[in-house]
């Protein structure tokens, strides 16, 4: 969908916050607005082990993943796309996660990566969990999707966790040129509601 196309979210409240200063803070993890203060960590951890499930390849120069950074930045100034780089509460850097629109305001989609040494602490889950009881506070929308590979099982775990459940599979050619086999989790607005009036 062309960039000129793409409605922007939907806020609950206004005027909406501004999301290129964004914080989400949970137990363990703090969500934060994309920033260049992020690109080198970036740059080293977002690389081909990593985006071995994912459509993006990695960044070949520093200067792609400040480019990167730049549009992200962009896209959230007009509300159509949502990037934050996870950390730990101490500060360590994990990874990145979003919200983006791809198919309209009203189904966004989730995505999300972390660095092979924060790999099985629990932190794709706890950050997924933040982002989508922010998004469940603030903005409306329907459902939510989640496409995934089906070999990646830790990352199928997240939607499952949310009260996700496949509504397709496709086959998707990643930038790298291998072909992904997905499964699309879709992830109710009620249900999430539901999780978060409940605390959990």
């Amino acid at each position: 969908m062309p960039d000129s196309e793409i409605q922007p979210f939907i806020f609950r409240q206004q005027p909406p916050p501004d999301l290129t200063a964004l914080q989400i803070a949970g137990k363990r993890v703090i969500l934060h607005a994309i920033h260049e203060r992020f690109a080198t960590e970036i740059f080293t951890e977002f690389n081909a082990e990593i985006t071995r499930y994912m459509f993006p390849k990695p960044a070949e120069t520093i200067d792609e993943t400040l480019a990167f950074i730049t549009d992200s930045l962009t896209k959230m100034r007009r509300r159509t796309d949502l990037v934050l780089a996870i950390a730990h509460r101490e500060g360590e850097f994990l990874g990145c996660c979003g919200l983006h629109i791809t198919q309209g305001y009203r189904t966004p989609e989730l995505g999300i990566w972390l660095k092979k040494s924060a790999h099985g602490n629990g932190y794709g889950k706890e950050a997924i969990g933040l982002l989508t009881t922010w998004a469940v506070a603030n903005l409306e929308f329907e459902y939510a999707i989640y496409p995934v590979d089906k070999a990646n099982i830790p990352s199928r775990k997240i939607p499952e966790a949310l009260g996700g459940f496949v509504i397709s599979e496709q086959k998707v050619e990643a930038m790298t040129g291998h072909v992904l086999d997905e499964v699309v989790y879709k992830i109710l607005y009620e249900t999430l509601r539901a999780r978060h009036n409940s605390g959990v």
